[in-house]
C-alpha cells in the first residue's frame, strides 16, 4: 500500500517502459505525485471516506486502487473493492500530469480532462464510470469538480458542460462507450 508515509511507497518492480524520459514507470511516477503534491492531498481531503478509483496503466501490467482513507490518499496494487469509476492511463498522460507540481486544482482538472478527450493513444485517459451519479456525488467527486474553480468551469463550459445535467449526460456517454 502507498500512503502518506514516504517510506511506504510500494509500487511495481516492473521493467522501466521505453519512451519515458526519466525512465520511471508510470505507476511509480503517479504514486509519488499523488503522495507528495499538496494540491492532490488537499483534493483528497475534500473527498469522503469510501471514494475509490480502479486504476490500470496501458504500459504496466496489473491493477491498482486509489482511495481515500481518513482524508488521506492511498494507492496500492490490487483490485478496487468498490470503485466509483475506472481509469486506464497511458504513459504520456501520467507524465504530463505529473510534470505539473505547481499546478492548482483547476489546472490539474483541466489537464486530466484534456487527456480524457485526447485522441493520441499515448496521452489518453479512458474513464469507465460505475453506476450512476449518486455514488460519486455522495463520495465528493462532483464537489471536487466545483473546487476546480473558474478555470475548470470555463474549460468545461467551452466543452459544452454547463451544469450538473451536462455532467450526468457526459458520464452516461462515457459509460455507454466502454
Amino acid at each position: 500500500m502507498v500512503t502518506d508515509d514516504p517510506s511506504a511507497i510500494a509500487v511495481s518492480k516492473s521493467a522501466k517502459p521505453s519512451g519515458q524520459a526519466d525512465g520511471e514507470a508510470a505507476d511509480a511516477m503517479l504514486a509519488r505525485f499523488l503522495l507528495v503534491n499538496p494540491v492532490v492531498r488537499k483534493a483528497a481531503s475534500l473527498l469522503r471516506e469510501g471514494a475509490e478509483v480502479a486504476v490500470a496503466y496501458t504500459d504496466v501490467a496489473g491493477e491498482w486502487r486509489f482511495y481515500v482513507n481518513a482524508s488521506n490518499v492511498a494507492i496500492e496494487s490490487g483490485k478496487a473493492q468498490d470503485p466509483d469509476f475506472e481509469l486506464r492511463l497511458a504513459p504520456g498522460a501520467v507524465r504530463s500530469i505529473c510534470s505539473m507540481p505547481d499546478a492548482d486544482l483547476g489546472e490539474l482538472g483541466i489537464a486530466f480532462f484534456e487527456h480524457i478527450v485526447s485522441r493520441d493513444p499515448d496521452h489518453k485517459i479512458r474513464v469507465r464510470p460505475y453506476g450512476g451519479l449518486i455514488k460519486p456525488t455522495r463520495r465528493g467527486w462532483l464537489s471536487l469538480l466545483a473546487r476546480g474553480g473558474p478555470k475548470l468551469a470555463i474549460w468545461m463550459a467551452r466543452k459544452g458542460l454547463r451544469g450538473s445535467g451536462d455532467v450526468v449526460a457526459a458520464l452516461a456517454r462515457l459509460k455507454g462507450s466502454t
